[in-house]
């Protein structure tokens, strides 16, 4: 891929967003992983960009580490406020309890975007988002937490593509070769907790956006029909299996990426 080019149309996109917003700069979560890693090295070069670090007693100290030398050396103005009370005062007047992974993931996220929109309000900023095409097309984010923003810089990069973009870009070794993880709870990886490496995903994405678009077409009849068959070599196809997981999550999770439903109240 072009990285330069791609470098110079995100620049240009963020650019042109912040003159009409009339907003002062931007400000992102900054997690210590390569996504938002990325982010800020490109908002930087724009704009003055704040980061907020929000890290949980579970958090690991090597990713608030990281995220805070990133921030030095780009020179970001940078806050780090742990969330650890926050959040327990959620949990215990929702009843929740840290052993419910997924809501206390959700609502880790959520309170982490409330913080950050009340900030850019305070210093009139733009939220940036940091996730990636792979985790929009899979739903792999939570709706009005990290998949919240005003702009999204990285959202039609996949996955893979962003670690060879922050090579590209000169970010730390450190977190381009680190397990991606959302740090949501101890030990937690994205690759364990979705099954399959990124890698895997991006090449089954990749194939159904090629292959199917919006159709109903089959995996076993794309596999075994010759679509696409003369275009990818046949150990480039990917499973049926990873096919169907993929497609299941595109399916159940579209609605993440969808503007609330509105209803057509006065219509004749």
């Amino acid at each position: 891929m072009n990285y330069e080019k791609i470098e110079k149309n995100i620049l240009e996109f963020l650019r042109d967003y912040l003159v009409t917003s009339g907003a002062k700069g931007f400000v992102l979560g900054l997690s210590g992983g390569l996504d938002s890693a990325v982010v800020a090295t490109l908002c930087a070069k724009i704009a003055p960009t704040h980061a907020l670090l929000m890290p949980t007693r579970l958090s690991n100290k090597a990713n608030l580490a990281d995220a805070l030398r990133l921030a030095k050396t780009l020179g970001l103005n940078h806050k780090i406020i742990d969330i650890s009370n926050i959040l327990e005062s959620f949990c215990a007047a929702n009843e929740l309890s840290k052993q419910q992974k997924l809501r206390y993931g959700n609502l880790c996220a959520r309170v982490r975007m409330c913080l950050l929109y009340d900030y850019s309000s305070e210093h009139a900023l733009l939220v940036v988002g940091t996730s990636n095409k792979s985790e929009r097309l899979l739903g792999y984010g939570t709706i009005f937490g990290d998949m919240a923003c005003a702009l999204n810089p990285i959202g039609e990069l996949f996955k893979s593509e962003i670690f060879e973009f922050a090579d590209f870009l000169g970010v730390d070794k450190r977190v381009i070769n680190k397990a991606p993880s959302a740090d949501l709870w101890e030990n937690q990886s994205d690759e364990s907790e979705l099954g399959y490496s990124y890698k895997e995903l991006d090449g089954a994405l990749d194939f159904i956006l090629k292959g199917l678009g919006n159709s109903r077409i089959s995996s076993s009849e794309i596999l075994g029909g010759g679509i696409l068959g003369d275009e990818i070599p046949s150990d480039k196809i990917p499973s049926v299996e990873i096919l169907e997981f993929c497609k299941k999550r595109m399916k159940n999770n579209a609605f993440k990426l969808n503007t609330p439903a509105i209803a057509k109240a006065l219509r004749e």
